[in-house]
């Protein structure tokens, strides 16, 4: 079984601009918020590997706690899973 994934460039293209609650909202809560529409849309497909938190972090500008904090709020909530060392679905 071949696994899908998306690319930080790819995801920071179709996140477009996550920033519109500048100042309103933490960057991690915006992140999350982007993310969640996407997936909620169909634009992030179910089953689809996120890029490591390194590499999103890099592209989008912000730290890696950031991410990891975007990421953690996903899954608390049920949109995605993870497993160390095997990424984010």
């Amino acid at each position: 079984m071949t696994s899908r994934k998306i690319g930080a460039a790819s995801l920071a293209r179709l996140m477009g601009g996550w920033q519109a609650e500048a100042g309103r909202l933490p960057a991690y809560r915006q992140i999350q918020q982007a993310l969640r529409l996407l997936i909620l849309d169909g634009r992030l497909p179910i089953g689809i590997k996120l890029p490591g938190e390194r590499h999103l972090a890099a592209e989008l500008g912000v730290s890696r706690t950031t991410i990891a904090a975007a990421y953690a709020e996903l899954r608390d909530h049920g949109f995605t899973s993870s497993q160390h060392g095997s990424g984010t679905v």
